[in-house]
């Protein structure tokens, strides 16, 4: 037996080791930059770019703010001449170096939670005495100062990537008197936090990916601006534009005021259609900082201005289209898809090389055929608008991915000793496996979904018909129609895949770069779909025959009419509803 202690001994002892391997990393890429610097004469972020890796960056949601942006919100805060300005999270610092020639007498207060980046920030700006830079993680800095001003670019850190001892959700909530959701991401913290630490009459400038204004976990933040009427603008590149070169999102700018006496003025909108001026998009900054409601005025090309009164977006959940395309009105006919179905997420496993398996894998390993359930995992794996069972089987055929391992009950000896593979390497204790009882290895029981949603789309989003009636992994979200008769199934089907559904569909979800879109379950529910309860069955026959001929249509790689004969049923679908 061990001495009393010896364990504990040994694991203090690796973690002092790995904590000297980080800082001594941190200290030799703070070196090189430190060459660098000397030699190459880069702009500090291009020579952070060419020093810190990708992974590490990405890993500390590190994304640098393009200078006309950072200008753009500089110049927001500066017009209040502050003597205190807070950025909380600096990185190389292209924010300070902005404030020196724009508020040369404001006092920066500069953190980071990197101290590579800290680093970099000291090399850029030296020393001074109206500069201050502090290692330290925002959500937990204990200081107490307020500030006149505040700019920021917040890490762009996902909820499940944010490593906290505490819920950080409900402790930061409970700071400003709101409720969190846990999928808020990180950067929506750093905006309550920020607005926190401001001075009554203060200004904040934060450039934040323009996901918050659709996500479901933004709701709270909306609401908690637009009741204070703090929220004076927001800037919104299009997904036509990428001002992040390095990161694949739509960006926004929120501008703060922190007025309690505007609290019923109206936000404004800016909306960066194409690729307008920076001198374009300050005009229409500055051409609204003033405190009476403004009209929507005639902007330069490639920007839209808008005029957005509180109770106009207090009604609607989603901000995206709103703030692009103004109030579009509802469709007669039209009901949320959320009156003729439900829905779900496809199967986690938390594990996907593991859980879904080749048949050539199935079959080495053994699996019996009651452990074994047909599921599609890869949205590439379908094809058309209609999965049939001769899809599976041609998956299945070119030894695809399609078997979702399922034990039910106790495991054979075959079976047992591929999970006791699994264990060995670190499955089992993989956070979703983990969290699985009884069995770390047991899937989540559901019935395969009629109609399939495909999460991520460029051109438009994706509706399957699930004629095979396999399962399903997270590539698709699950839908249930209310009513399980085919020709209703096939009709919805037939409609979500329409044109005419897609326009209408595009407000509800998120926009990510280059028109990139991601659709959550819940954001299908809110979907505007033809009342198909309302139309005759002629009506539903037609098109579901309709879904077949786009189907064949997608598979032969000309769809065009196909698409234009199925908008025309289903705007007759939505009439006669």
């Amino acid at each position: 037996m061990g001495r009393a202690g010896a364990k504990l001994a040994r694991l203090s002892a690796a973690i002092d080791a790995e904590r000297d391997h980080a800082r001594a990393t941190d200290e030799s890429l703070i070196d090189a930059l430190t060459v660098r610097a000397q030699a190459a004469g880069d702009d500090p972020e291009s020579s952070y770019r060419e020093v810190v890796s990708a992974s590490r960056r990405k890993r500390l949601g590190q994304y640098f703010t393009p200078p006309p942006v950072a200008e753009l919100m500089i110049r927001w805060i500066a017009a209040i001449e502050p003597r205190s300005v807070l950025d909380p999270a600096v990185g190389p610092g292209i924010f300070p170096r902005l404030l020196r020639r724009e508020c040369p007498d404001a006092v920066v207060t500069a953190i980071d939670v990197d101290p590579v980046a800290l680093g970099a920030a000291r090399l850029a700006l030296g020393r001074s005495a109206k500069l201050r830079l502090v290692e330290a993680d925002f959500m937990t800095w204990d200081d107490a100062a307020a500030f006149d001003a505040a700019v920021a670019n917040p890490p762009y850190l996902r909820h499940h990537d944010m490593a906290y001892e505490f819920d950080v959700h409900e402790a930061i909530g409970r700071r400003n008197g709101v409720t969190l959701s846990r999928l808020t991401n990180l950067y929506a913290l750093f905006v309550l936090e920020i607005c926190r630490r401001l001075r009554d009459g203060g200004r904040a400038a934060i450039v934040v990916p323009a996901e918050w204004m659709n996500a479901n976990f933004g709701a709270p933040l909306k609401e908690w601006l637009l009741a204070r009427g703090w929220l004076h603008t927001i800037v919104y590149w299009s997904h036509a534009t990428l001002p992040f070169e390095d990161a694949l999102t739509t960006a926004s700018v929120l501008l703060i005021e922190k007025d309690a006496r505007r609290a019923s003025r109206p936000v404004r909108a800016i909306y960066v259609t194409g690729d307008a001026a920076p001198d374009a998009v300050d005009h229409c900054l500055q051409a609204g900082t003033g405190h009476a409601r403004v009209p929507d005025t005639a902007a330069p090309a490639g920007i839209v201005v808008r005029s957005l009164d509180r109770a106009t977006l207090l009604a609607h959940d989603k901000w995206n289209d709103i703030v692009g395309h103004g109030i579009r009105p509802a469709l007669p006919g039209f009901v949320r898809l959320g009156e003729l179905a439900t829905t779900r997420r496809g199967i986690a496993t938390g594990a996907n090389r593991f859980f879904h398996l080749r048949p050539s894998e199935a079959a080495r390993i053994g699996l019996r055929e009651s452990s074994m359930r047909a599921c599609v995992g890869r949205a590439v794996d379908v094809r058309g608008c209609v999965f049939t069972r001769d899809d599976y089987a041609a998956l299945r055929g070119a030894d695809a991915r399609g078997i979702l391992l399922d034990i039910e009950g106790k495991p054979d000896a075959r079976e047992q000793a591929y999970l006791a593979q699994g264990e060995r390497n670190g499955v089992a204790s993989r956070y979703l496996c983990a969290s699985r009882a009884p069995h770390w290895h047991r899937m989540e029981q559901r019935p395969a979904a009629p109609v399939w949603a495909g999460v991520f789309a460029r051109s438009g989003l994706r509706f399957v018909r699930n004629i095979a009636g396999v399962a399903n992994l997270t590539a698709f979200h699950c839908i249930y129609p209310f009513d399980d008769d085919p020709d209703h199934v096939a009709a919805l089907t037939a409609c979500l895949g329409s044109d005419v559904v897609q326009a209408q569909a595009r407000r509800h979800v998120r926009v990510y770069g280059a028109g990139l879109y991601k659709v959550e379950p819940r954001d299908l529910l809110e979907i505007p779909v033809p009342d198909l309860r309302k139309v005759a069955r002629s009506t539903l026959r037609t098109l579901a025959e309709a879904l077949t001929a786009l189907d064949r249509a997608m598979r032969a790689g000309s769809a065009a009419d196909a698409h234009a004969h199925l908008d025309a049923l289903v705007r007759a679908a939505a009439a006669e509803a």
